[in-house]
């Protein structure tokens, strides 16, 4: 009896091991699609970004990405943005897990562009002057992400984020839902 026991707990623990997911791949490619909110001009954008993430370890990752967004509020007006960022995050409870709960911050580049009505002529004809601006800044993020692992290879995730600059004044911020894969 006991044998039989002996030999059902180790092929229990063979299963259990061949079963579990590795969830501790290096590398993470992930694209993700949200709204919005510019600071500049107070309009809500469309956004879209795609990031490539590399754990350093068990507690710290870090990725380089690169978003755009563009205002649809109105045909007379609108802000567009390229963003392009490096972050380091922290996963509190550890980032080799099925769920990765992180927390980061970092450095971004940021264009941002501006159209909209200047002035409207009635007099001699009807005509419209449109005011194009155009500012590129140095900002910094901070940013709130739960990421899911579907199964070994692919995840699903949720990110909040804020953009900023002290000097220029201007504020992106934000969320999006995220699809990646490891890779």
């Amino acid at each position: 009896m006991r044998k039989i026991i002996l030999v059902v707990l180790i092929l229990m623990l063979l299963v259990l091991k061949t079963s579990a997911q590795d969830y501790i791949k290096k590398f993470n490619y992930s694209l993700g699609a949200g709204l919005g909110f510019m600071g500049n001009g107070d309009l809500t954008a469309t956004s879209f970004e795609n990031d490539l993430t590399y754990k350093l370890n068990k507690y710290l990752s870090t990725n380089i990405g690169f978003g755009i967004g563009r205002s649809l509020n109105n045909k007379n007006s609108n802000n567009d943005y390229l963003v392009g960022s490096v972050n380091l995050y922290i996963s509190p409870f550890r980032n080799d897990k099925r769920n990765n709960f992180k927390i980061g911050g970092g450095y971004s580049y940021i264009n941002t562009s501006s159209t909209y009505i200047g002035a409207v002529y009635y007099i001699p004809n009807y005509e419209v002057k449109y005011i194009y601006d155009n500012n590129s800044y140095n900002a910094f993020n901070i940013i709130i992400e739960d990421e899911y692992w579907i199964n070994s290879k692919f995840l699903v995730g949720l990110k909040l984020y804020t953009t900023g600059n002290m000097s220029f004044g201007g504020i992106i911020s934000g969320g999006l839902i995220k699809f990646g894969v490891s890779l």
